[in-house]
């Protein structure tokens, strides 16, 4: 029986929790720091498919979504049968808090036979990453950020 492993990270960012929620719900937004493509249908059961790179597609389900407080969705890779869509859960808290919003990143349902660089640790490298990029991005004035 293989282990199953998950990620945190947290970050604040200077926006109102309006703001950073269409960070995880609206492509236009999305396209701002995470990923290249994106199929999103944000609601309990809608897809959430985004074309991470090249050839690197990372999909699931919407399972909760909570305007300006909450998102959850399935997550896997495309062609990977260690980590095939759906297998893994990320789930996304924004909290108010100071002017601005504190998001609690986790990602959990790794199982121990993932192999790199898929693994939990890759997994939160990138996910360091990127958030460090929607950081940035929320610390811009609005009209800054609706443009492509």
């Amino acid at each position: 029986m293989s282990e199953t492993l998950s990620i945190e990270r947290e970050i604040f960012v200077a926006a109102s929790a309006e703001t950073a929620f269409k960070f995880f719900v609206d492509p236009a937004f999305m396209v701002q720091w995470f990923g290249r493509r994106h199929t999103l249908d944000p609601r309990p059961g809608g897809i959430f498919r985004v074309e991470v790179s090249a050839g690197a597609v990372a999909c699931g389900t919407y399972t909760e979504v909570t305007p300006c407080r909450r998102v959850a969705f399935t997550w896997g890779w495309e062609g990977r049968d260690d980590l095939p869509p759906g297998q893994s859960l990320v789930e996304i808290e924004l909290e108010p808090r100071d002017g601005g919003v504190l998001i609690r990143l986790r990602h959990s349902g790794f199982s121990s036979s993932v192999r790199a660089p898929f693994m939990p640790e890759d997994h939160g490298k990138r996910w360091s990453h990127y958030l460090a990029l929607l950081q940035e991005r929320c610390a811009m004035p609005e009209l800054e950020r609706r443009l492509p």
